[in-house]
């Protein structure tokens, strides 16, 4: 899809679920976020880019686990380093959650990384972008990057039967 890179195994399956266990059970959660304003809230964020703006700390153990993520962006999408990142957030849904379509902002540039574990794609859980009237997805498996216009009409789906975990990095 233009305007839409994927990138696979930016990270190992153990890494992927060490990162997943730590963020999960050790990251403050809030609910509120609305895709649109003429829409309810869905998920909880956590974020980060709030987070340290307030003063407070991070544990360092985040801190390298998202230095080193990014790393792997800019290795990825070099063209990134030349812009400015804005927001860092991880988005939780729980399962059959209905997020709306929205977009992030023109001249955005949004980088989802998926931290779920492995599973099957009657799940769900993809990335949906609606373009020319027509939904296409990009399946949330662990280890993938999914780097786009943030101009793009998209939205998350969440899995049946388990928690979706995306770590988002926002750049203009």
């Amino acid at each position: 899809m233009e305007g839409i890179n994927v990138y696979d195994n930016l990270i190992t399956n153990e890494e992927n679920e060490k990162y997943r266990s730590m963020l999960l059970y050790n990251c403050p959660f809030k609910y509120g976020e609305k895709d649109n304003v003429h829409t309810e809230p869905s998920g909880v964020v956590c974020d980060f880019t709030k987070i340290m703006s307030s003063g407070q700390h991070l544990e360092p153990v985040v801190i390298n686990m998202l230095g080193n993520l990014l790393d792997k962006i800019y290795e990825n999408n070099t063209f990134l380093k030349n812009m400015t990142l804005y927001r860092t957030y991880l988005n939780l849904f729980i399962p059959n959650e209905q997020p709306s379509f929205h977009i992030d902002g023109d001249n955005t540039v949004t980088c989802l990384y998926y931290l779920n574990p492995s599973l099957d794609s009657n799940e769900g859980g993809e990335t949906q972008f609606l373009i020319d009237e027509q939904i296409s997805g990009i399946i949330s498996k662990p280890g993938r990057l999914t780097v786009f216009d943030g101009g793009l009409l998209h939205r998350a789906t969440s899995f049946k039967s388990h928690p979706r975990l995306t770590l988002a990095f926002k750049f203009v």
